[in-house]
């Protein structure tokens, strides 16, 4: 498994760049899809619930009302829970990340190796291309996913060559998912 060219990569991640990896990574999760879709349901049906024994014991005007919150929950609960989630992981990647916004990291692809160097904080790592999953392009970022489900943040602006950078990944027989169209909802 080597590749056929030889590039190095020095940047630094920014804040904005954990935190789109969070929401891309939470979006693909389908725990904190079960999660936001159980909840948009369960709030109603319990409004639902409350509106209804208010009908039955003649409170008619306040089950009117607890039926359109209701009906606004169920609405609106997709706008609240993209902000709240937002929310939730800008302060995670301010909590679990600060100590690596704004630090250089290089990553070196090395012709005919088998593997990539990383350098990050006065660490080095060399990973062998067989532990790479996946190249997953969003609009501002490739994600390089490992097997064990981490992945290598590469913020866009920092490839000169996008196409020569592809093709280091389509010389390893590596998965490719474009997904330029994603956006955080």
């Amino acid at each position: 498994m080597d590749i056929n060219a030889t590039m190095k990569l020095k940047y630094k991640l920014r804040f904005s760049d954990f935190l789109e990896y969070q929401l891309y990574a939470s979006s693909k999760s389908k725990l904190h899809k079960k999660n936001r879709k159980k909840i948009r349901i369960i709030v109603p049906v319990i409004y639902f619930a409350i509106a209804s024994l208010l009908s039955y014991i003649n409170f008619v005007n306040q089950a009117i009302v607890i039926f359109g919150i209701a009906i606004l929950w169920y609405l609106f609960y997709p706008l609240y829970s993209k902000w709240k989630y937002r929310k939730h992981f800008k302060n995670h990647v301010k909590e679990n990340y600060k100590n690596r916004i704004g630090k250089e990291l290089s990553i070196d692809f090395h012709e005919n190796a088998d593997f990539l160097e990383t350098y990050d904080s006065g660490a080095e790592t060399k990973i062998k291309y067989s532990e790479f999953d996946k190249l997953i392009e969003i609009r501002e970022h490739y994600f390089l996913r490992l097997k064990s489900g981490l992945s290598f943040i590469i913020p866009k602006r920092e490839v000169i060559d996008h196409e020569k950078f592809k093709k280091l990944f389509s010389d390893l027989n590596l998965e490719y998912s474009d997904e330029s169209n994603w956006k955080w909802k």
